[in-house]
């Protein structure tokens, strides 16, 4: 298998450089993240017996004229901890040549895609959860007017480092009315079909090999608005997620822009029934979903409010989200000489009503029991040239009996922030955030800082610290302190951290990991 690995690096190398003298280039990217990990008493965790891990990845890409490839080389030495373990090992896991002109689009090999919003496929990369569902197989896309897309696709599927046994068909097509009619008013409708077939030799008799689901989509959009929709059918999915249900799923949303002068608001509604759509139909998690679902969430990116993040109840669930923003504009009494960012966002989710006679779903409804809620309000100033502040308040409601395991609280907190952005020079600046969050349950108070010192553009040292000071049983300091250095083309960063078990999330799609502690060195190059 390795002499299969260096021969194909080693002839698209070769290849590349010798087309490359044609006006061709090559690029790429290495990425690598070590761990070291220590024995941590506090949290009860000892050193493993293997305290090394780490993540690789390398990645080449070639480009001349209309022709182009890529591979991706991946080494986990072995993964790092919350990762799958049968990742471990190293392989050519991504390798593709593709020919894109004017009217058409061919790949063969591995590709990523994505119908509409995802709700129905979406084959992508998220190197910070461990996702991978690449499809290796045939991708064409065509346009023989410019206003008509037809993007067909059939393939297998990722499954971890290697292939799934599944395969999928699909296609998605867009007329974008719009530009077929000249007119400044936007109108696109488009749909599609993704079809997965998984073998079956179990003893069930009739049972589903085949899956299809089907979208229909419309967007509009004139001035200051715009409009989209998104209905998927799903047919009878039978797996271990869903308990082998042989009920039909589906999935709708709505999402609408509005904006003007400094005003703008974004609106989304998403009702969910039945829409774990995975290759692998007796496994779990996130690694083999064919389809894409990100809470329909305000996503929280400091310290306290990440504690309690909404993951997807891909089985069923209603959500809405508001957000809402307006600049204050500069020199008025209220903006100040450098103007004022007023934001805020509601997010609410809960489950759904239920058929009396069968107790299934009913997709679009709102049912009795939240599963989450945030109401954050933020404020972003610019005092001066050399300072900037960021206060923000958020309250949230987290049903942890749902969203992690049975039996937990239910969680309500309030979470103020304070961050400060001061520049002292054209090369040196500071930032630092101070959070708190209240809550009675679960693990009680938390009390979080964090203060990052920049020299531009190579150097930064950044110290972090979350504290669960009211809890009885831990009371430990999650901490990450270290030091990164960065030139155009390299970025090196190392520390030492305390890593609490939790959700990380990206994307809006959340992954649970373990506890730990140690050192860390990343190394990201392009070239």
């Amino acid at each position: 298998m390795n002499r299969i690995i260096y021969t194909a690096i080693v002839s698209f190398l070769i290849a590349g450089t010798v087309f490359s003298q044609d006006s061709g280039n090559i690029s790429g990217s290495l990425e690598s993240t070590t761990h070291y990990y220590v024995e941590d008493s506090g949290m009860h965790i000892p050193q493993p017996d293997n305290p090394f891990a780490s993540n690789n990845y390398l990645l080449l890409q070639y480009n001349h004229g209309p022709f182009s490839g890529a591979l991706q080389y991946e080494a986990y030495m072995p993964p790092l901890s919350g990762y799958p373990y049968v990742l471990e090992g190293n392989r050519l896991t991504y390798l593709n040549f593709r020919y894109r002109k004017e009217a058409i689009d061919i790949t063969a090999g591995s590709f990523y895609e994505q119908f509409g919003n995802g709700l129905m496929f979406r084959a992508y990369e998220s190197r910070e959860l461990g996702i991978n569902n690449a499809v290796n197989g045939v991708r064409i896309t065509v346009k023989p007017v410019k206003f008509l897309r037809i993007t067909g696709i059939y393939g297998r599927p990722r499954s971890y480092a290697d292939l799934s046994s599944a395969y999928l068909r699909g296609f998605d097509t867009e007329l974008d009315l719009g530009k077929a009619i000249n007119k400044s008013f936007g109108l696109k409708l488009a749909g599609g079909v993704v079809s997965r077939y998984q073998p079956y030799f179990g003893p069930v008799f009739n049972f589903r090999s085949t899956v299809n689901a089907y979208s229909l989509r419309l967007s509009a959009g004139y001035s200051i608005l715009n409009l989209e929709t998104e209905y998927v059918h799903k047919g009878i999915d039978p797996s271990h997620p869903n308990n082998y249900d042989m009920n039909n799923g589906g999935a709708f949303l709505v999402n609408s822009n509005l904006t003007s002068g400094g005003f703008g608001m974004f609106a989304s509604a998403r009702f969910l029934k039945g829409m774990d759509f995975r290759s692998e139909r007796e496994t779990s998690g996130n690694y083999h979903m064919i389809n894409y679902l990100p809470s329909n969430t305000w996503q929280h990116t400091y310290l306290l409010a990440g504690i309690y993040p909404c993951s997807t109840q891909t089985e069923g669930e209603s959500s809405v989200q508001l957000d809402m923003n307006y600049s204050i504009p500069e020199g008025s009494l209220a903006g100040g000489r450098y103007g004022t960012r007023l934001r805020a966002g509601f997010s609410h989710v809960r489950n759904q009503d239920l058929l009396e006679y069968n107790n299934s779903p009913v997709m679009i409804s709102f049912g009795g029991e939240v599963y989450y809620q945030d109401l954050t309000l933020e404020m972003t100033r610019k005092w001066s040239s050399s300072l900037k502040t960021v206060a923000s308040f958020t309250w949230l409601k987290y049903n942890k009996d749902v969203l992690e395991f049975p039996g937990a609280d239910f969680v309500e907190a309030y979470i103020p922030n304070v961050e400060a952005q001061i520049r002292f020079s054209s090369r040196m600046s500071l930032k630092t955030q101070v959070q708190h969050m209240w809550t009675r349950q679960d693990n009680g108070n938390w009390i979080a800082g964090l203060a990052e010192l920049g020299f531009a553009p190579y150097l930064s040292i950044f110290v972090s610290d979350m504290w669960n000071y009211d809890d009885d049983y831990l009371n430990v300091h999650y901490y990450n302190n270290g030091i990164s250095v960065s030139t155009d083309y390299l970025r090196v960063s190392a520390g030492y951290c305390r890593n609490r078990e939790g959700f990380i999330c990206a994307g809006g799609v959340c992954q649970q990991v373990p506890a730990y502690r140690g050192f860390y060195l990343m190394i990201d190059a392009t070239f």
